[in-house]
């Protein structure tokens, strides 16, 4: 009982000087008691005062002082109790605080316009966030200043209750706090609201079937993208890429604006990869859809991607696990098919030995010539893990090899004029004339494929 009459005292000291709206009232003493909304708990405080200063006018031990604070509040009850006493009523003052911008019916009117706009989306949970000028915060922490108030609350949360309460009546959805698919942001005092689209995660695996297919957009090296004579003004080296065949579809798919691909390391643009594939991770975003059969995405990749590109295990992800593969995929192990054509015959006791001496063995590599435009030029150290090697005529060898991600395999087998060491090239006296080189498979512990031998 001490507190609670502790609570009416402060309160009608602060209303004496500062006209406070129910949620402003309330939010002051949000921490005492649950299971109220500040609204609430502030109309059931003015309450309580009115009652106490009806009975005192009633047994002759008050005045009407209090009442036409309340009033001035815009509390109906005690205007009309000074109607019926005869008494002159004050005219209603804004909430100091919030000005009344905090009212029901303009919560209603926004939280309308914002389903509106959400209905045109899938979603099975949502948050609500809220900017409030800093000229609001300033006169609420004057009050709590002021009156040494230590049980109040931030006020966006009476703005993210009403909204979000509303909102949860009309979606079968939740709120989620931690990884939203929807945050609705709100500026009450505006009467404007912002909704962001988080984005949509997928994973999978791609092979690249043909040659000469960048893994990314690859622009016009003399004009970027521009239009030049060099690149028939496309502004593209090449007119396609992995990228592309699988988010293009994926965007009409899911009615997505955009996309962004993370792969786990890239294969040069003159390599296939085939086997398990290379993992990925899609980002599409701002989808109007989210739940859909991967399948069919599956299958309208692969068809428009006429054999050039195929997708396989197509999961749904998030953004932890792209942030795995990026931070494991230079750790990955890959491994290659490469065919190679020597300058002269390769004997079989030297492919041998091949194997003997590239088994588990540190190379270092310094940054390749072919790389050194867009590569800071520096020395790495790649483990290799095994190289198998098979003739398959006299100058025609088909190596498979296990090494580290970020290992430069072609440069292991020509050396690159010495600048990995040590390698192939130099280890059996012969120059490699053409290489051709596919990914079989990369393992990283980010994404699994059981079925094709890829670890979880």
């Amino acid at each position: 009982m001490e507190k609670l009459l502790d609570i009416l005292k402060k309160s009608i000291e602060i209303l004496k000087t500062y006209p406070l709206c129910d949620y402003c009232l309330g939010r002051q003493f949000a921490s005492i008691g649950s299971g109220l909304t500040n609204l609430e708990r502030g109309r059931a405080i003015k309450t309580m005062l009115f009652m106490n200063a009806c009975a005192q006018l009633r047994d002759g031990s008050g005045d009407a002082e209090i009442l036409k604070i309340l009033a001035a509040t815009g509390f109906r009850a005690a205007a009309k109790s000074l109607e019926n006493m005869g008494l002159e009523t004050p005219e209603i003052k804004s909430c100091y605080i919030c000005s009344g911008v905090l009212n029901r019916r303009r919560f209603n009117e926004i939280a309308e316009r914002i389903s509106e706009e959400l209905r045109e989306y899938e979603f099975k949970n949502f948050v609500v966030g809220a900017r409030i000028p800093s000229d609001v915060r300033e006169r609420e922490d004057l009050i709590r200043s002021e009156f040494e108030i230590d049980t109040g609350e931030d006020i966006k949360g009476d703005v993210t209750r009403e909204i979000g309460r509303i909102l949860l009546r009309k979606f079968d959805a939740a709120v989620e706090y931690h990884n939203p698919e929807i945050v609705v942001l709100v500026d009450i005092f505006s009467n404007d609201y912002l909704i962001q689209v988080n984005p949509l995660f997928i994973k999978g695996f791609y092979r690249k079937l043909v040659r000469n297919l960048p893994q990314t957009p690859w622009y016009c090296r003399y004009c970027w993208g521009k239009g030049c004579e060099y690149c028939n003004y496309t502004g593209r080296e090449y007119p396609e890429s992995v990228s592309e065949f699988i988010g293009n579809p994926a965007i009409e798919f899911f009615e997505a604006l955009d996309y962004k691909f993370h792969g786990a390391g890239r294969e040069d643009v003159d390599a296939t990869v085939i086997g398990t594939g290379r993992p990925f991770v899609l980002e599409l975003k701002h989808p109007r859809k989210r739940y859909l059969d991967l399948k069919e995405l599956e299958k309208l990749i692969n068809e428009k991607a006429e054999g050039k590109v195929e997708v396989s295990g197509l999961e749904y992800s998030s953004r932890k696990e792209l942030r795995l593969l990026k931070s494991l995929s230079p750790m990955a192990s890959k491994t290659y098919e490469a065919i190679v054509e020597f300058d002269g015959e390769v004997d079989e006791e030297s492919l041998k030995e091949v194997e003997e001496k590239f088994k588990d063995i540190v190379i270092e590599q310094r940054t390749p010539r072919r790389v050194l435009k867009r590569r800071a030029d520096k020395i790495r150290q790649k483990r290799l893990y095994y190289v198998e090697a098979e003739k398959l005529d006299e100058k025609l060898v088909k190596f498979r090899i296990k090494a580290q991600g970020g290992l430069y395999v072609k440069e292991l087998i020509d050396g690159d004029e010495g600048r990995t060491k040590p390698n192939i090239a130099e280890f059996l006296g012969r120059k490699p004339l053409k290489i051709d080189l596919s990914v079989i498979e990369v393992e990283t512990p980010t994404l699994g494929h059981e079925k094709e031998g890829i670890e979880d």
